[in-house]
């Protein structure tokens, strides 16, 4: 069979495995050998962002296309000043870029690249992991929580890739998935969750594959589809908000649900009034835990995906991530296994912050789409 690449969709390939391949092994603990891998993440940040305007000037647009283009761009310009970190300005722009850029790229490609990058990137992590050539830290958390990391800097990351694998593999298969293929999966979350405790991914992950294996030979009516991912997606959106707001640590109801979400929205209450909310996002230095055994009762950091982008990123951005993914859901344009796929990454994102992480989150690309492309170049990109 004959393969033919085009030339943009060969640099978006490009720009996001460079992109990734950076990002991903900043978060091991290479790092800890080699530091030079922080610049390099960066840069890799600003060559894909190059390589991304080379791509839109190889292609023909529409005026409309174009505003949304560099309506993005300015977007990404204005949080990126508002975040006034090297780092976070590039990620949330090169992010931008990404999602915007998916115009003219086979959607389905795009997650067989992520996937394929992923396992192959966890694989040679855990070889050398195998090979004693990279730590496999030990964290002592509150309570006596022992995690290892598996050659990852913080102990939840490994698990979490391996949570969206899942969720990506389900999305690509589809029905055609069998028996042993969940089975496998399975058993490497389970893998996972016994050696760092990451409770919510592994959760969330045999909750998906239950889910896929209950309804993979079912079809539920495009309407109904509609009216449920709409639902969970505003549900999933405004929940932690309102809660995190609300929270009130002298109330039962609230002390009891922040113990059940270990202390999710104590401390998301408190960065919500140490910071506030703001238009187009803020710098945060948020205190994370650096040391291998430790309880970091000075640490700080927002573990909703929604509430983080509320704080971090702000507002605007927000709200056009929920526009997006609701106007894509009301045109029907997912079916049952995507549904049931979208839905678990929303119900894991309301207490979990990877939803607007594409190294974590591929399906944020999905933005992209409800943006430039019509029903039949978004079905042909996932058929």
């Amino acid at each position: 069979m004959k393969i033919t690449l085009k030339l943009s969709e060969a640099l978006y390939y490009l720009s996001y495995f460079i992109w990734l391949f950076f990002i991903f092994v900043a978060q091991t603990n290479l790092v800890n050998r080699y530091p030079m891998i922080f610049k390099l993440r960066l840069l890799a940040m600003v060559v894909s962002i190059i390589l991304l305007f080379v791509k839109f000037l190889c292609e023909k647009h529409t005026i409309e296309f174009i505003l949304i283009y560099f309506g993005a761009l300015c977007l990404g310009t204005a949080i990126g000043i508002a975040v006034h970190k090297p780092y976070d300005a590039l990620m949330v722009i090169s992010t931008i870029l990404l999602i915007v850029s998916i115009k003219n790229v086979n959607f389905r490609n795009v997650l067989i690249l992520w996937s394929s990058s992923i396992a192959l990137f966890m694989f040679l992590i855990f070889g050398l992991l195998k090979l004693n050539l990279i730590e496999n830290s030990l964290r002592i958390q509150s309570g006596g929580r022992v995690r290892f990391s598996q050659g990852y800097f913080y102990a939840s990351l490994g698990a979490n890739y391996l949570f969206h694998l899942t969720l990506v593999y389900l999305y690509i298969r589809l029905s055609k998935i069998k028996f042993w293929e969940i089975l496998s999966l399975g058993l490497l979350n389970y893998y996972f969750y016994i050696n760092t405790d990451t409770k919510s991914a592994f959760y969330s992950a045999i909750f998906s594959l239950v889910l896929v294996y209950v309804f993979k030979n079912k079809t539920l009516s495009p309407k109904l589809l509609s009216i449920m991912g709409r639902f969970v997606l505003t549900v999933g959106v405004l929940l932690p908000i309102a809660l995190t707001y609300f929270y009130n640590g002298s109330s039962k109801f609230f002390h009891t649900l922040n113990i059940f979400l270990t202390g999710r929205l104590s401390l998301g209450h408190k960065a919500w009034s140490l910071f506030g909310v703001h238009l187009f996002g803020q710098r945060i230095d948020w205190a994370l835990q650096q040391s291998a055994t430790s309880v970091f009762d000075d640490y700080l950091y927002v573990d909703s995906s929604f509430v983080n982008i509320l704080l971090h990123y702000g507002v605007i951005l927000l709200i056009i991530i929920w526009f997006s993914y609701y106007q894509l859901i009301k045109r029907e344009y997912f079916n049952t296994i995507e549904m049931l796929v979208f839905v678990v990454l929303i119900i894991h994102s309301m207490f979990d912050p990877q939803f607007f992480e594409l190294m974590y989150n591929p399906l944020l690309l999905l933005i992209g789409v409800s943006w430039t492309m019509d029903r039949h170049k978004y079905q042909e990109g996932l058929n």
